[in-house]
């Protein structure tokens, strides 16, 4: 014979089961995380690096269409679309460091007359550096822009690579 405890004690389980089984879950809002809108881009020339040596570039002034989803706050993606004329992924999995990369097709010009291709990585993270209590500067994002050709290209064993700070502000 089955007590009546037993019993009650599995209703209760069961009822209990079907109330959490039919609650709303809870979804994470992460959209305060994401990096969305239009930002004036500018790769500047006067610090840029050659292979770690100051070498005076002209800079590369654009304009980014941002749009990106954050799974968690930490973790997002999404796409870039330059004025430049391509459109690649943008993503972060620190929460802090952004990544664009970006293939330049005929990017070193070769003694020959042929060219070779490089790869271009954007690096960035809200600008802290100007607050002295570190906090980020609204709508402002600073690093790098990286640009490297493999090695072997052009006849050369080392790869050619140009650096030069990068910093996005917010238009809209």
């Amino acid at each position: 014979m089955v007590s009546s405890a037993v019993i009650v004690s599995a209703t209760a389980l069961a009822v209990s089961a079907i109330a959490v089984a039919s609650a709303p879950q809870a979804v994470a809002d992460n959209s305060d995380y994401a990096l969305n809108g239009t930002y004036s881009v500018v790769s500047n020339g006067e610090w840029a690096k050659m292979n770690e040596r100051y070498q005076d570039k002209p800079s590369v002034f654009s304009e980014w269409t941002i749009s990106t989803t954050c799974s968690t706050p930490i973790t997002c993606a999404g796409t870039v679309t330059s004025s430049l004329g391509w459109t690649e992924d943008i993503y972060t999995t620190t929460g802090k460091n952004w990544y664009v990369r970006h293939a330049v097709p005929n990017w070193i010009p070769c003694p020959d007359g042929t060219t070779a291709p490089g790869l271009q990585v954007f690096r960035f993270h809200p600008e802290t550096s100007s607050n002295p209590d570190g906090s980020a500067t609204p709508g402002v994002l600073v690093g790098e822009d990286v640009t490297t050709g493999e090695s072997g290209n052009c006849g050369r064993n080392t790869s050619l690579v140009l650096n030069l700070p990068v910093k996005l502000t917010r238009i809209s």
